[in-house]
């Protein structure tokens, strides 16, 4: 094997010679395939030195307004070629930004402390939490908001979603301190970028931009849904059992038939409540997955308890 290609550093040395944030490597690996790391014997991830080269590679591509998708799988040669005709191309006139990443921050210490290092790079803009506001024409939405959390658990994701529905945002970068592997991996499946202890304002940026984005100067994107409040449940699983053994004592199966639909419905609203997401796009569609079985099974029950009443039936 190749020197160059065997398998020996490890994600800290990476990040430190790239000068990127480790989650934001682990990001770009999952999201975009960029390079396969070695693993040891007990999983961690092991790095060579052409995965660096590649890595800096693309991160020099990305600073000068290549979007990470769009050659995270391409060879080194051409990486390198593309990173020396970018580089002539700024020479000779710098390119405007190829699209603009609008940033709000919830937490004001933050931002005073990222914001203005922020602004430095040309396709970033600052949205003021106060103007930033959801809209029925899309209008002042952030692209991309950043969260303050100390500690993640199990209700972080519930409270992120509910919070970019409150500011309009879009995407969420969760910075915090301490967090399990289980809760961060919850976040990430849903498309939420999360970087660990004091970043820098390039880290950020690197984030913002890994993150999906609407068309250009727009944000046609909707936002991931906050958790459904379906209607509560009319009749319980003991309850529903109990009708479900009347079909050999009364000459309609349809209360039967009813509790077992009404029983089913009950376990994939449950199911699509707590089903993986891995993007935006998953969280939409668990969402209204979960919504309309919840209007299915209350249609169902108002249908079963006019059967009960009916039939004169004791549950």
């Amino acid at each position: 094997m190749d020197a160059d290609s065997k398998h020996q550093y490890s994600i800290g040395v990476v990040a430190r010679r790239t000068h990127m944030h480790p989650e934001t490597l682990r990001v770009w690996e999952r999201r975009y395939e960029l390079i396969v790391p070695g693993r040891t014997e007990t999983g961690r991830r092991l790095y060579s030195e052409v995965d660096i080269l590649k890595v800096s590679l693309v991160k020099q591509l990305t600073e000068r307004g290549h979007a990470v998708s769009s050659v995270a799988k391409l060879p080194i040669d051409r990486l390198k070629e593309l990173l020396s005709a970018s580089g002539s191309a700024v020479v000779e006139q710098k390119a405007p930004p190829r699209f603009r990443r609008r940033v709000m921050f919830l937490d004001d210490a933050l931002r005073l402390r990222l914001g203005r290092d922020l602004l430095r790079f040309e396709d970033i803009e600052i949205v003021d939490r106060n103007d930033a506001h959801h809209s029925a024409t899309g209008e002042k939405q952030a692209d991309v908001v950043v969260f303050d959390i100390v500690t993640i658990n199990e209700k972080s994701l519930d409270q992120v979603r509910r919070a970019l529905l409150d500011s309009g945002g879009i995407n969420a970068l969760v910075l915090y301190k301490f967090s399990t592997r289980a809760s961060i991996e919850q976040l990430e499946r849903a498309g939420i970028i999360c970087l660990k202890g004091l970043v820098t304002a390039s880290e950020v940026h690197r984030a913002c931009r890994a993150l999906p984005s609407g068309s250009l100067g727009t944000t046609q994107t909707t936002p991931i849904p906050a958790a459904v409040t379906s209607r509560p449940r009319r009749f319980d699983n003991a309850q529903l059992a109990r009708v479900a053994t009347l079909s050999g004592t009364i000459a309609c199966e349809c209360p039967n038939h009813l509790a077992e639909l009404i029983i089913n419905l009950a376990a994939f609203e449950q199911y699509s409540s707590e089903c993986a997401s891995r993007n935006v796009q998953d969280a939409q569609l668990h969402a209204q997955l979960n919504q309309s079985a919840g209007m299915a099974r209350g249609i169902l029950e108002d249908s079963l308890a006019r059967l009960i009443e009916i039939e004169g039936i004791r549950i």
